[in-house]
């Protein structure tokens, strides 16, 4: 009987202090659009975690939702986007063959990039990723993509180079 009254309190207690913490960790502030500009246009994920997130919940709106749920659209405007950066690098003479990483792009209401965020996966091509980052912060100045959605927008993905995509539309 002390075993059960015992348990029951250990329960009763752990229910209680469950019920008093949030089940998702708290949110910080939301980013204003004046904060947007304290964050680098390009950094590594795991330099700027903070930046990421709070970039994250600003650009809620996601690549797909921007396409108005077309995925042939989105897909189509993700592999613009890798093939820009491909012959963008290849113009400025800096090899990106054999570069895989996990990226997002942060893009404004008028299809320009605000923000690039990425990591180097583990089986990617040894690079410098200062050299890089400057590579993309001159790309992100120069590319804007067709697809003006009011609102800004991300998406988060995946990316090896070279790109092998090649988009053929069934009539």
């Amino acid at each position: 009987m002390k075993h059960i009254i015992v348990i029951a309190v250990i329960l009763l207690s752990l229910m209680v202090s469950l019920a008093a913490q949030p089940l998702t960790a708290p949110r910080a502030a939301e980013v204003s659009t004046v904060q947007k500009g304290q964050y680098p246009a390009v950094f590594l994920i795991g330099e700027y975690s903070d930046a990421f997130e709070s970039l994250s919940r600003q650009y809620k709106i996601s690549l797909l939702n921007a396409c108005e749920d077309d995925m042939d659209l989105a897909f189509a405007k993700w592999i613009e986007l890798m093939r820009a950066i491909e012959l963008y690098s290849e113009k400025q003479n800096y090899d990106i063959r054999g570069v895989k990483m996990l990226i997002k792009v942060f893009w404004a209401a008028d299809g320009s990039i605000e923000h690039i965020a990425y990591y180097l996966k583990p089986n990617s091509r040894n690079i410098d990723t200062e050299i890089l980052s400057s590579i993309f912060t001159n790309f992100a100045k120069e590319f804007k993509t067709t697809l003006n959605y009011g609102e800004d927008y991300s998406h988060y993905g995946s990316a090896s180079f070279p790109t092998y995509y090649q988009l053929i539309k069934s009539e």
